[in-house]
């Protein structure tokens, strides 16, 4: 799926990640943090002028030192602040006066109230002051409350923190808002290297989006890693994702914080499935983010998809050494979600000439038997499942021990495949604790990648299958769209029945009942039942004669969970009972009375609209009645969307099977919910600034249709 390109005002970056020139305003003795901040420019080999400012040294490093700023003989690109919060404000403003375009602040921009009152700071935080001084004045700004960052081709070390000098350039971009975290996976050993790897800090102007936007400008950037807690430009943001969509430089992001928005009460079902880590999902989901769940995965998936690793179909194909570790290698890929290719008869047929007497030629294949010729085998064995036509990667799933007479043997037997194959290799090996690392760092030199660990190697081969799918799909869209054969999204405009639904909208002092939610719904051609409002036993009667016997009765006082308080019946056969049924109503609830034509038995789901605060309107989808909430079977999709993305959510429910027809029951018109949720698409997309919650449940999903058989429409006021 494509979406749309986000209109996004890009911040100019270069004097900040490409400075030729830097002052760094605090430098000091080498044990101090200022002399730090110099020794690694120093030391990782910057080429660019740097300037020292301090006023108690007349020079340090051999080269002049300048009282301020304002002394330089020439303005720098870039200035660091190696000073306390006291200073900042004061250093900043100086810079901005000699138009310095960019700066770096370590320190945390929080003065104690006492403090901030004494220096004359009453009405706003030192953090909205340099904020707004910086915005102003088009500033770029590194922090407060980072560590810095370090353009690894251009040898800018900005940091103040021991760091390794020896550190390659590489493809990957890292960003992340944990200093520590930041720390940490810059000095893996898994030789995953990076071109840019950015402590961003409290991103008070620049924000990770902004990082992202000038690192897909460098044509070395080949994957982007994100330790992510939160998304402060949620739509420069999306611009972001969307343009490495395009250029096709997978994301990765290992996005802590998976606790549901629990400061808000919901109104309808939709709103409760919602949480922060729901809609976060769903924008992964829409623009190929890869998210995984802790840094080890985060390491392996860089690895694979830094060295451009794509699949071109979803299975793979695994060469193993052991019966038992392949045994173990089935169970976590079928827990993974990762499927091995199912190997045609020919494959088959040849790997049976290659193995040893006793062994089956299939896939994930075992090949090791008595141990004569066994390179000759596993090289042979190798080929032959990567000439398998529907192989999209290539796994050799061994134990790369240090101490193992087989390891360099194996690796011989990968590096004399490689010419011949047609698809990528990785090992995957199990124990990481035991592999060796002499053998590891031949493969990575190789340019095949390691995988350390089975289930999060597994999963890093998934994020890839997963991709590159993401990938054909979204370039098939592109090429239809091309052709000319559009989206087939349902053109929105504002139907006439509707017009005045936006007003009702906005002077509703509720969310809409049940009866006038539906008649919006109706404008846009959703399916309802045959329905009624009543205000007395006499038109109840009526109504419910024209609309024929059984019907449903409820109470349209607009309650929110009207099933809860006793206020629905179903199947009421007869104006006797609908007699006694209304009078009990009347009593409870007052006169105001839905009838309603009862809709036969199916599949019960939930449709439903969110306003996410963030990333604006989403399809919510998943099975409903009033289990919604006790299953919690459901996905979020960012708008708009495509029909065949809905197609894909709706399948990939757990409750699927029910679509299809379990026990002799038909299978549901999957089409028509399609459809109906696509109409809902539509709806949000006129009506979407005015709505925060609209709520199909259930959607009664039948072999010839889709009927919304009860609706709640919740304004945006009402949050």
């Amino acid at each position: 799926m494509s979406l749309p390109n986000m209109p996004s005002s890009k911040q100019n970056l270069t004097p900040l990640l490409r400075a030729r020139s830097v002052a760094i305003v605090g430098i000091s003795q080498p044990d101090r943090f200022g002399g730090r901040v110099y020794a690694n420019l120093r030391d990782f080999g910057y080429t660019g002028q740097i300037y020292g400012i301090n006023p108690r040294y007349n020079s340090l490093y051999d080269q002049p030192c300048y009282p301020t700023l304002s002394d330089l003989p020439d303005r720098p690109d870039c200035t660091i602040l190696a000073v306390p919060n006291g200073r900042l404000l004061e250093t900043l403003q100086e810079a901005v006066v000699l138009k310095i375009p960019a700066a770096v602040i370590f320190a945390s921009a929080y003065l104690e109230k006492a403090k901030a009152e004494a220096e004359g700071n009453n009405n706003s935080s030192l953090q909205d002051q340099l904020a707004e001084t910086a915005r102003a004045n088009g500033m770029a700004i590194c922090g407060p409350n980072c560590m810095g960052f370090f353009a690894l081709h251009e040898r800018l070390a900005v940091s103040g923190y021991e760091s390794n000098p020896a550190l390659p350039a590489g493809n990957v971009t890292l960003i992340s808002h944990s200093g520590s975290m930041w720390d940490a996976l810059l000095q893996n050993n898994r030789q995953v290297h990076f071109n840019y790897a950015i402590s961003s800090g409290n991103e008070m102007v620049t924000s990770l989006a902004d990082y992202m936007q000038f690192a897909l400008t460098d044509p070395t950037t080949r994957v982007i890693g994100l330790f992510l807690e939160t998304v402060r430009d949620p739509q420069t943001f999306k611009a972001a994702l969307n343009e490495a969509a395009e250029r096709d430089v997978p994301v990765v992001a290992l996005k802590v914080g998976r606790s549901e928005r629990g400061a808000r009460l919901a109104q309808a079902h939709s709103g409760a499935l919602a949480g922060v880590d729901a809609a976060y999902d769903a924008l992964f989901a829409a623009y190929g983010v890869r998210r995984v769940k802790s840094p080890d995965e985060l390491l392996d998936t860089l690895e694979l998809l830094s060295t451009g690793m794509r699949a071109a179909t979803r299975t793979i194909t695994a060469l193993c050494d052991s019966g038992g570790e392949r045994g173990m290698l089935v169970d976590l890929a079928e827990a993974e979600g990762v499927e091995f290719t199912p190997i045609a008869e020919s494959t088959s047929a040849r790997l049976a000439e290659i193995l040893e007497p006793g062994l089956d030629p299939i896939n994930p294949l075992d090949a090791w038997g008595t141990g004569n010729n066994y390179e000759r085998i596993f090289q042979e064995c190798l080929q032959t499942l990567d000439a398998d036509p529907l192989t999209g990667l290539n796994i050799f799933a061994v134990d790369l021990t240090h101490a193992s007479d087989f390891s360099p043997a194996y690796i011989e037997v990968a590096l004399a495949a490689q010419p011949h194959l047609r698809h990528p290799l990785t090992f995957l090996v199990h124990l990481a604790a035991a592999a060796g690392d002499q053998q590891i760092s031949r493969l990575r030199r190789a340019g095949i990648p390691v995988l350390l660990g089975t289930e999060t190697g597994l999963r890093a081969i998934r994020h890839v299958l997963e991709y590159s799918e993401y990938q054909r799909h979204r370039q098939a869209a592109e090429e239809q769209r091309s052709g000319g054969a559009g989206n087939n999204f349902i053109p929105h405009h504002l139907p006439p029945a509707v017009q005045g639904g936006s007003s009702l909208i906005l002077s509703a002092p509720g969310p809409l009942d049940e009866f006038a939610s539906k008649e919006i719904l109706r404008a846009y051609g959703i399916a309802t039942p045959k329905e009624v409002v009543v205000t007395s036993l006499a038109e109840a009667i009526h109504a419910a004669e024209v609309i024929g016997y059984p019907v449903a009765v409820k109470t349209a006082t607009g309650e929110l969970h009207k099933s809860d308080r006793g206020g629905v019946r179903l199947n009421v056969p007869d104006a006797a009972a609908l007699t006694e049924i209304y009078l009990d109503f009347e009593i409870h609830f007052g006169p105001r009375v839905l009838i309603q034509q009862m809709i036969p038995a199916g599949v019960e789901l939930l449709l439903g609209l969110v306003n996410d605060p963030q990333f604006g309107p989403m399809l919510a989808l998943g099975m409903g009645g009033i289990w919604v909430e006790v299953l919690r079977d459901h996905r979020l999709l960012l708008l708009p969307t495509t029909p065949a993305a809905v197609r894909e959510a709706l399948l990939s429910l757990r409750g699927a099977a029910l679509l299809a027809g379990l026990r002799g029951q038909p299978a549901v018109d999957i089409e028509a919910v399609v459809d109906t949720a696509m109409r809902l698409s539509a709806l949000a997309a006129d009506l979407g600034d005015l709505i925060a919650e609209v709520d199909i449940n259930p959607l009664i999903a039948l072999p010839g249709g889709a009927v919304a058989v009860d609706a709640l429409i919740v304004p945006k006021n009402e949050t």
